[in-house]
């Protein structure tokens, strides 16, 4: 599947939920052989598990960026894509900024504690999609899940299985949200809330301004930026995950991946390791995002070291991002064979998760 390009700038031990079925394999979105997905969506209930714990408190105000204030944070953005053209997608765009230096400053900069207490034990996996569908939403759905409990964390799973891919936006009314510790944006796409959903994404800007967590995975970051139906771009979802998605040059093929910095959400992993995966190329990419690990896509002909993962303060809130996990295998065994400590869930999303939620 060949997506769109948008070239702009300026802007979770617990109860377990069920979680079943799969998505279908399919050809992966950059025309690669892989896991792959369908559009669309069928009936069905949110999956749900645990009770909820208590409120929250609000911390302290969030990074502002150098450039471009604009959206809810005020932060600048900067685009990433490369300095060449070489995206399958449309091609890399110029102006870009250097991938491997970790816009916005150190990672261990957001690492910093605040005086923002702990939510609600219990969190949102919100994997509804109205674009492309991958097919590991199920396995990471379930991966998650299983991760969490060991850490006394609950699930409410919605929209994770070919059945149940129905936008649900009744989990983002700002009582709905106040139930969450955190809310995962799984592998979303499209529309995932409805539309419009300005109300919804102006909740959820709010929940985590005031304090909530958010883990946005694969191209939640391809939400809202209009390139669906002909509807206009929403600034505040874009700015509030801190990327687009513009492709992903090589597709799924090797690449070497490095850490930057020290932080919760890296510290686990080993200094440079393998994967498999889609090598996300992003543009609006704001610049007090804190890059905690860099990809290049052995596929790429820019050679381009890229942003895969960052953290950033959002006001009293945090906010976690990561493009990687395409593949069923990225949420159940090491990313690299050969360093067991290069699991995607138990030494990446899962460290990020508990900094995100101040635990």
């Amino acid at each position: 599947m060949t997506r769109p390009r948008w070239v702009a700038r300026g802007l979770a031990l617990g109860l377990a939920v069920t979680a079943l079925g799969c998505g279908n394999g399919g050809a992966s979105p950059g025309g690669t052989a892989g896991q792959g997905g369908q559009v669309g969506g069928g009936a069905g209930a949110a999956e749900t598990a645990g009770a909820s714990g208590g409120a929250g408190a609000t911390g302290s105000a969030g990074a502002t960026g150098s450039a471009g204030a604009v959206g809810s944070a005020g932060a600048g953005t900067a685009d990433v894509t490369g300095s060449t053209a070489g995206a399958p997608d449309g091609g890399g765009a110029t102006g870009a900024t250097d991938a491997s230096a970790g816009a916005g400053g150190s990672a261990t900069d957001a690492g910093t504690p605040t005086d923002a207490a702990p939510r609600s034990s219990k969190i949102l996996i919100y994997g509804v999609t109205t674009g492309f569908r991958h097919g590991s939403i199920t396995a990471a759905a379930t991966a998650i899940t299983t991760a969490v409990a060991t850490k006394g964390l609950t699930t409410e799973i919605v929209g994770c299985t070919d059945a149940t891919n129905k936008a649900d936006p009744t989990k983002f009314t700002a009582d709905a949200l106040a139930g969450y510790g955190a809310v995962i944006l799984l592998a979303n796409s499209g529309e995932p809330f409805g539309y419009p959903a300005t109300q919804e994404i102006q909740n959820l800007v709010t929940y985590v301004q005031q304090g909530g967590a958010l883990i946005g995975i694969e191209d939640a970051d391809h939400c809202y930026d209009g390139q669906f139906n002909g509807h206009p771009a929403s600034q505040p979802y874009v700015n509030l995950i801190g990327n687009d998605f513009v492709g992903h040059p090589g597709g799924v093929v090797p690449a070497t991946c490095v850490t930057n910095g020290a932080q919760a959400s890296n510290m686990q992993l080993p200094a440079t390791f393998g994967t498999t995966d889609e090598i996300y190329a992003e543009t609006m990419y704001r610049t007090d995002n804190q890059a905690v690990l860099t990809c290049v896509s052995s596929g790429d002909g820019t050679h381009t070291m890229r942003p895969v993962s960052y953290v950033r303060e959002e006001g009293a809130g945090r906010v976690f991002y990561t493009a990687l996990g395409h593949n069923d295998v990225s949420w159940t065994a090491p990313m690299d064979a050969t360093k067991p400590n290069s699991r995607l869930v138990e030494d990446h999303i899962l460290p990020a998760l508990l900094w995100a939620m101040r635990r």
